[in-house]
C-alpha cells in the first residue's frame, strides 16, 4: 500500500474534482490496481462522493506519464513554432479537455475547425487584443493519423519585436559617438563621449539580453502547452485501453458455436 502526503493527496482531490465538474460522469472504470495501492485516497474521495474513475486519472496524471519532449521548430525571427506527438485519439470528449487547456493556458477564446486531415484551435480574442498578433496569431493543430496525432502550436512575434527597436536606437547612438571620437568632432568632451558611448552600448546589450529572455519565456510557455496537451491524450488513451481490456471478450466465448445443427428450411409455394 502506498502512502501520499496531506499535500498530494490534496492535489489529486482537486484534480479529480475540476475532472468530475467538467465531465460530469464518467463511462470508464476504477483500475483495480490502483484501488489496492492507495486504498486511503479512495476512501477520502468516496466520502467526497468523486468518482473513482475520475480519481484514477488524477493518480496517473499525479504519477507522470512519460512523453516525447516537444520541439521548437525553427520559424524564422517573428514566429514561434512547437511540434509534439502523441499517442491517441481525438474523441469529442478528449477534445473537450484539449480546448478547455488551450483557453486556459493562453487566456483567451477561440474556435475550432475540422479540416480535411486535421482539427484547427484559431484564437478569437475580444476587446484590444484582437489587433495584437501575439493574441489574433495563437493556433493550436491537431493531426491524426495512424494511432499517433501530430500536435502544432503556433505563435507571432511581430508585437514583442518592436521591442527591441530600444536596442536599435542604443547601438546607433554608440556607432555614432564613436564616430564621433574617431574624428575629433567632440573635441575636449572626448573623454564624456566615450562614456556615454560605452554606457548606451552596455545598456543596449543588457536590454536585448532580458528581452531574449523573454522571447525565450514565451517559447517554454507554448512547450509547456504542447507537453500538458501530450499528457491529456496519453492519460486518456491509457485509460481508455485499460476500459477495453476489462470488457473484452474471452476467446473461448463461443467455443461451443460448432455444436449448433442448422436444418434446412421448406420454401412454401402457392
Amino acid at each position: 500500500m502506498a502512502n501520499l502526503k496531506e499535500d498530494e493527496i490534496r492535489r489529486i482531490v482537486n484534480r479529480a474534482t475540476m475532472f468530475q465538474k467538467f465531465y460530469g460522469a464518467s463511462a470508464q472504470v476504477p483500475l483495480q490496481n490502483l484501488e489496492q495501492e492507495y486504498p486511503d485516497l479512495f476512501e477520502i474521495t468516496d466520502s467526497l462522493k468523486l468518482d473513482r474513475a475520475f480519481v484514477c486519472e488524477a493518480l496517473l496524471e499525479y504519477q507522470g506519464i512519460p512523453v516525447d519532449e516537444p520541439l521548437i521548430l525553427d520559424a524564422g525571427f517573428n514566429n514561434a513554432q512547437v511540434l509534439g506527438f502523441s499517442t491517441g485519439s481525438l474523441t469529442p470528449e478528449t477534445l473537450k479537455e484539449l480546448r478547455a487547456q488551450i483557453e486556459y493556458h493562453y487566456n483567451t477564446v477561440g474556435e475550432i475547425k475540422h479540416r480535411k486531415t486535421k482539427t484547427v484551435w484559431k484564437s478569437t480574442p475580444k476587446g484590444l487584443s484582437k489587433f495584437f498578433a501575439s493574441q489574433n496569431s495563437l493556433e493550436v493543430s491537431l493531426e491524426e493519423s495512424n494511432g499517433a496525432i501530430k500536435i502544432l502550436a503556433k505563435q507571432s512575434m511581430k508585437t514583442f519585436n518592436k521591442l527591441y527597436f530600444p536596442v536599435a536606437v542604443g547601438i546607433f547612438v554608440s556607432i555614432m559617438m564613436f564616430a564621433a571620437g574617431v574624428f575629433g568632432e567632440l573635441g575636449n568632451d572626448g573623454a564624456v563621449g566615450a562614456i556615454m558611448m560605452v554606457v548606451f552600448g552596455l545598456l543596449s546589450f543588457l536590454y536585448a539580453r532580458s528581452m531574449n529572455k523573454r522571447k525565450q519565456k514565451k517559447k517554454n510557455r507554448i512547450v509547456d502547452l504542447v507537453e500538458r496537451l501530450q499528457m491529456i491524450l496519453e492519460r486518456r488513451k491509457r485509460i481508455s485501453n485499460t476500459f477495453s481490456e476489462r470488457i473484452s471478450i474471452p476467446d473461448d466465448e463461443y467455443s461451443g458455436t460448432g455444436d449448433i445443427e442448422i436444418n434446412d428450411t421448406k420454401k412454401v409455394s402457392n
